[in-house]
């Protein structure tokens, strides 16, 4: 049986994030590099790229975290 797919939000899919978790307060996250790991853990995501990172951006603020845009480079 195939894994279902997540809805996109923060709580769900970057609560485990390791690249999140392991930043201290105030370090910089990068997008891309938020992005690949998200799709890398879970690659049946439905989300888009635009979704998964107003989610990376919100959890990573709500933790303390500063966020570079750097998803297009």
């Amino acid at each position: 049986m195939l894994p279902q797919p997540l809805a996109c939000s923060s709580g769900s899919i970057f609560a485990n994030n390791r690249l999140l978790n392991r930043a201290d307060r105030g370090d910089t996250v990068s997008i891309k590099a938020a992005l690949r790991e998200a799709r890398e853990t879970a690659p049946y995501l439905v989300a888009s790229n635009e979704e998964l990172t107003e989610a990376i951006v919100e959890a990573a603020t709500a933790m303390g975290l500063c966020v570079a845009i750097d998803g297009r480079e």
